[in-house]
């Protein structure tokens, strides 16, 4: 037994599934919570042995002998065990719902660091709506784990225990009948188990497929009016949603049958606890009172049972979120092994024989090396899609080089911690990301700068000209990534940001492409002649920027080349 037939033991697998166990280390903290439980669960499991036992005193000692004394100190007694059960269950319902946020809250927090230190590559597959949707689902999923369902199956032993006594103090022969129907039970669950979770994997796969296709809609709906593409976009939404609402149906078809089956046995077990019990009535071996009280105690063997066993049915629609929300923690973050702080000041910044590619076949950098001395002004020039961007993303670590080095005042970068690193960066892209409020929030972002600063980096940043024509000033909401303002007032909000954060170096990616001539020429003289002190690495296709630069380098090829400023703007 458990050996192949070419005498190799089999390998059993875990009793447990792995993902299925770090999801009940969502339960771990609430110990306290549980214990409440446990106690609460003991007063409901003895409240209700007692309630069959005064039903049947009310039917036979009451009712049968017409003994209205009887009747009503049984009543009285039996209203006081309901009130007590009732006001258990609400207890019970409060500690649920209380540990159920919690553990929402914990497992959604985790998934939101996760996200915040996930390397940019992450992001540059899967649109925001993709990674909110399953991401929503599989927290909602997992943490489902603490719901009263789940944490109540465990009490539902002791249930189980207090009706089979209760069962075999009536009648063995009708308990027999009850507990016929559990393995009966069990096959039936175990298989309808396996297909609902393979039902529900295809399930989270259709949905989050759903999530990509809609999100890049949204993204793209100036596109659709634009094209007219309102019909091809109805009918991929039809096949989209067809295909998604097939498997809810499908699993929900299994639950279905789940439920039918469950009902059949539970109906057939009571017609033949009728059909016996009746027998016995009449042969008087039980009295009638007996038989109700016997009703109620295989209720309580038979509803738990079922409950227990619906568990793999329970734990098959978690499995599958489960799998990928954990397959999602466990991914690498941003690589951050580097202790050392970095210095305070402009660092002498070095890129030694730096390769990179997005893509084997399609190198962006070859052996490029340039040096950044402390206060230097470095333009890098190229055509679009040259790799430009590429190397400021590997300057700020977003990226590691395929090969090579970057140096900060001869160490390599990865030495410094990522967080102290990154502090010596103030940088301006060609698009950059503005968040939902308003303009004055969009400029001190760790709210930490005074009235003072702040005033200081609108004025010099050319946001003071337009803040007279907003209405609510410098309060007025700025919309979903500055959607309410120009694409030069956003270009000029993301420089007042990166005047207030005072960087050691300031790094502008097509900084001034949304400007005007005169605020461009302005934002120039800010670059050359107010930033003394500071490094400046700055990417242009404007040449006329080129002047002041203490060092100007080409990118073609994958290559940087140093050339003169002067014939580049005679060029």
């Amino acid at each position: 037994m458990g050996e192949r037939k070419d005498g190799k033991q089999k390998k059993k697998g875990p009793l447990l599934d792995p993902a299925l166990k770090r999801a009940f280390f969502y339960l771990k903290p609430y110990k306290k919570e549980f214990s409440l439980v446990a106690l609460a669960l003991f007063i409901s499991t003895a409240v209700g042995f007692l309630q069959p036992l005064v039903i049947r005193a009310i039917t036979d000692e009451g009712m049968l002998r017409q003994d209205m004394g009887v009747i009503l100190r049984s009543v009285l007694v039996l209203a006081v065990l309901v009130l007590i059960s009732q006001g258990v269950d609400l207890w019970q319902t409060y500690i649920f719902a209380d540990v159920h946020n919690k553990s929402y809250y914990a497992a959604f927090h985790q998934v939101f660091e996760k996200l915040l230190h996930l390397p940019k590559a992450y992001f540059e597959d899967k649109n925001n709506t993709e990674i909110l949707s399953f991401l929503q689902m599989d927290v909602s999923q997992v943490s489902s784990i603490t719901d009263r369902y789940m944490v109540m199956s465990a009490g539902y032993v002791f249930r189980i225990f207090s009706g089979l006594i209760g069962l075999f103090i009536i009648s063995w022969k009708l308990a027999l009948v009850v507990l016929a129907m559990v393995p009966v039970k069990f096959f039936l669950v175990r298989g309808l188990s396996k297909r609902r979770e393979k039902a529900m994997d295809e399930m989270l796969e259709s949905s989050r497929d759903f999530s990509r296709w809609f999100g890049d809609n949204l993204g793209g709906v100036d596109e659709i009016k634009l094209w007219n593409l309102f019909k091809s976009r109805e009918e991929a939404f039809s096949r989209q949603q067809g295909a998604l609402l097939k498997l809810e149906k499908k699993g929900a078809m299994i639950d279905g049958w789940n439920t039918f089956w469950e009902m059949l046995l539970e109906w057939s077990v009571t017609i033949a606890l009728y059909l016996l019990g009746g027998w016995l009535i009449c042969t008087g071996s039980l009295t009638i009172g007996a038989v109700f009280a016997f009703a109620s105690y295989s209720g309580y063997v038979t509803g738990p049972v079922s409950a227990l066993i619906n568990l793999k049915m329970f734990f098959a629609r978690i499995m599958p979120s489960a799998r990928r929300l954990f397959q999602f923690l466990d991914m690498e973050t941003e690589r951050d092994k580097g202790g050392e702080k970095a210095a305070g000041r402009p660092p002498r910044l070095e890129f030694q024989n730096v390769a990179f590619s997005y893509e084997e076949s399609r190198p962006i950098l070859r052996g490029a090396a340039f040096t950044v001395e402390p206060g230097e002004k470095v333009a890098i020039i190229g055509q679009n899609g040259s790799g430009k961007s590429t190397i400021l993303n590997l300057l700020l670590r977003f990226y590691q080089p395929g090969e090579g080095e970057i140096l900060a005042d001869g160490k390599d970068v990865e030495s410094l911690s990522l967080e102290s690193y990154r502090s010596l960066f103030s940088v301006v892209s060609q698009e950059p990301y503005l968040f939902l409020g308003d303009i004055l929030e969009n400029v001190d972002l760790d709210k930490s700068a005074s009235p003072e600063r702040i005033e200081w980096a609108l004025q010099q940043s050319g946001v003071q000209g337009y803040l007279p024509r907003m209405p609510e000033g410098a309060k007025t909401p700025i919309g979903r990534n500055g959607a309410k303002l120009s694409g030069g007032e956003k270009q000029k909000l993301a420089v007042a940001r990166a005047l207030l954060k005072d960087a050691p170096v300031v790094i502008l990616d097509e900084a001034t492409s949304g400007f005007d001539v005169e605020s461009d020429a302005y934002l120039h003289d800010i670059i050359v002649n107010q930033m003394q002190g500071k490094s400046v690495i700055m990417i242009t296709h404007h040449y006329h920027n080129l002047a002041g630069m203490d060092k100007v380098y080409r990118l073609e090829e994958g290559v940087l080349r140093q050339v003169d400023p002067e014939d580049v703007l005679e060029n």
